[in-house]
């Protein structure tokens, strides 16, 4: 019996079917659902995200009761409603864990297509570069902007319901954190895409991001001891993370708004400009 060259399934028509961009990022996001890292990470967001709440709970509840007075002044720097309390919604500690789980889900997107050499396919077909390069920064930045989601909106929620428009979560509190969650998730996105399209293996991948990430950092604290101006830790992507929240919500930050626009726009110009470059066809194979 004959033997026949594999070959590609016959190209659709035009117009039918999904946007290839968005088979692709449906493809990444089964994938990355069926892991059991994913579920891992689920676990610990959920732990904090329980923690937040229950905070925010007995919080309330110690801020209504008169007979408490004296331990709410005690507690001051927990109870009260302002900026600063908002901004503890975004978590630091969640973000760090996050870059991490981004790192390790994200260091594998595009350089596992590299590895198994699957983008010469995939541009063979109805897929061009941009479509590529779209679906890979859709869910690179998607996937901390849907974590990111559930610790806005649940305590906000959960606010409104016990204490209704005075309670400790603003009613206006998403129109600050939501921009804010969105500027981390572009950075995460960014660095992961660069990273992993500079990598030729999903743990080089990896290796890449956490490097990114904590040189980042290490640059902007030899740049700002060195010259004496704390306004260069804006280098780091940690001091970015952690400075959107606290900036949009007119808190004072040692770097200002300048600096992390700055920090902000360099990081993902540098990062997108090599995931285009490394995307390209030319580039499809090591």
């Amino acid at each position: 019996m004959p033997i026949y060259a594999p070959s590609l399934p016959p190209r659709p028509e035009p117009g039918q079917g999904l946007p290839p961009a968005l088979v692709i990022f449906r493809f990444d996001l089964r994938r990355v659902l069926r892991l059991k890292l994913g579920r891992f990470f689920g676990f610990v967001f959920l732990a904090i995200l329980l923690i937040l709440v229950a905070q925010l709970y007995v919080n309330h509840l110690m801020a209504s009761k008169a007979a408490l007075a004296d331990i709410r002044k005690a507690t001051e720097a927990f109870l009260p409603q302002g900026a600063r309390f908002q901004a503890g919604l975004l978590n630091p500690f969640m973000i760090t864990i996050l870059w991490l789980q981004v790192a390790l889900v994200g260091g594998g997107l595009v350089a596992r297509d590299t590895l198994y050499r699957i983008r010469p396919l995939l541009y063979a077909h109805p897929v061009t570069p941009l479509d590529y390069l779209g679906a890979k920064a859709l869910f690179a930045a998607g996937l901390p902007l849907a974590v990111m989601l559930p610790f806005i909106f649940l305590p906000w929620g959960l606010s409104l319901a016990i204490a209704g428009l005075h309670g400790p979560v603003w009613p206006t509190a998403p129109l600050y954190l939501l921009p804010a969650a969105a500027a981390v998730s572009a950075l995460m996105g960014a660095v992961t895409l660069g990273a992993s399209s500079l990598a030729s293996s999903p743990k080089a991948g990896f290796g890449w991001a956490l490097g990114i990430l904590l040189g980042s950092s290490a640059l902007g604290g030899v740049a700002s001891g060195a010259l004496s101006d704390p306004r260069w830790m804006a280098l780091g992507l940690g001091t970015l993370s952690k400075a959107w929240p606290r900036l949009i919500l007119g808190l004072q930050t040692e770097q200002g708004w300048i600096p992390v626009l700055l920090g902000t726009g360099f990081h993902l110009a540098l990062w997108l400009t090599i995931a285009v470059r490394r995307t390209r066809p030319s580039e499809a194979t090591i």
